[in-house]
C-alpha cells in the first residue's frame, strides 16, 4: 500500500464523519503537503472498487465516502446534512424471504431531521 493511499485509509478511519474527497484532501495535504487533488481521487476510487471503503451519492451535494464497507444503512438529516451509520440487522433477510433470493449489496438511506433540527424548527 502506497504512503498515499495509507494516509487517507488513516483519515478515514479516524474520522467520525462520512467525509467528502475535497474534506479528505484538504486533511491529507496537512500531513502530506506535496499529495496531489488527482491522487486523493484516484485512491478513493481505487478502494471502492476494491471494497475497502463505500462511496456514498448524496441527494444534494458531494459524494461522501464511508470507511465501512459491510452492509449497513445511514440517516440523513435533511436539515442539517450530517449522516449517520445505522444497523438494519434482520431487515436483509427479512427482504431476501419476501423475494425469496440473495441480496447481494443494497445502499439505504433514511431521510430524517436530527434532534437538533427539529427543536430548530420548532421554534
Amino acid at each position: 500500500m502506497t504512503r498515499q493511499r495509507r494516509l487517507i485509509l488513516d483519515l478515514m478511519r479516524q474520522s467520525p464523519r462520512h467525509m467528502t474527497a475535497d474534506e479528505i484532501f484538504a486533511q491529507a495535504r496537512q500531513q502530506m503537503p506535496s499529495i496531489a487533488r488527482g491522487t486523493v481521487y484516484r485512491n478513493l476510487k481505487l478502494m471502492e472498487q476494491a471494497r475497502e471503503i463505500a462511496r456514498l451519492e448524496m441527494p444534494q451535494g458531494p459524494d461522501r465516502y464511508d470507511k465501512t464497507s459491510a452492509p449497513h444503512g445511514h440517516l440523513y438529516c435533511d436539515g442539517c446534512g450530517d449522516l449517520q451509520d445505522i444497523p438494519v440487522v434482520g431487515l436483509v433477510k427479512e427482504i431476501e424471504n419476501a423475494i425469496g433470493t440473495e441480496v447481494r449489496s443494497y445502499q439505504l438511506t433514511i431521510h430524517y431531521l436530527c434532534p437538533a433540527c427539529r427543536a430548530k424548527n420548532a421554534q
